[in-house]
């Protein structure tokens, strides 16, 4: 039996792939969020999630329609600051670029974290580099110039 067990384990650890499978099973992968909504003009879906120890973050995201938009992570100290920024008011805030993609149609991000809380942000405001168009004028109205979008974070 053991012989048996010392070939099996051998062979496992031999193909490619095989521990990653073992990996999984031992810290499996978590599904944070995942969602298809839309984003109106001048505004913007904040996500805060929080890890307990070091991990792998993979975030999907699709512009399905609509104008391009910003997708930011960041701390939520950096949030305040980007409120801030959405607002008119400041334009300086912080995001991690690993797991941030400004002026977007689509995105497939990964990276690894340390373990806290964290914010992603899905802005359709001017604040950032994407902005909606400005249709308004003396003539005509400002339409919504709203994106959807869909996107899935997860961690492990």
């Amino acid at each position: 039996m053991r012989i048996a067990q010392a070939l099996l384990l051998s062979s496992c650890i031999l193909l490619t792939g095989c521990m990653d499978n073992v990996s999984d099973t031992v810290n499996p992968e978590r599904e944070l969020f995942d969602d298809n909504t839309f984003v109106n003009e001048d505004e913007h879906i904040k996500m805060t999630w929080t890890v307990d120890s070091v991990s792998t973050i993979r975030m999907e995201f699709d512009k399905q329609d609509g104008p391009n938009i910003d997708f930011y992570t960041m701390t939520e100290i950096n949030y305040e600051k980007y409120k801030q920024c959405a607002e008119g008011e400041d334009e300086s805030f912080v995001y991690f670029s690993d797991l941030s993609d400004p002026n977007s149609g689509g995105a497939s991000l990964q990276a690894d974290v340390d373990s806290g809380t964290y914010v992603t942000v899905v802005d359709n405001t001017d604040c950032g580099e994407a902005q909606p168009p400005d249709q308004g004028g003396l003539l005509s109205s400002d339409e919504n110039d709203r994106a959807r979008v869909d996107y899935r974070i997860t961690a492990q």
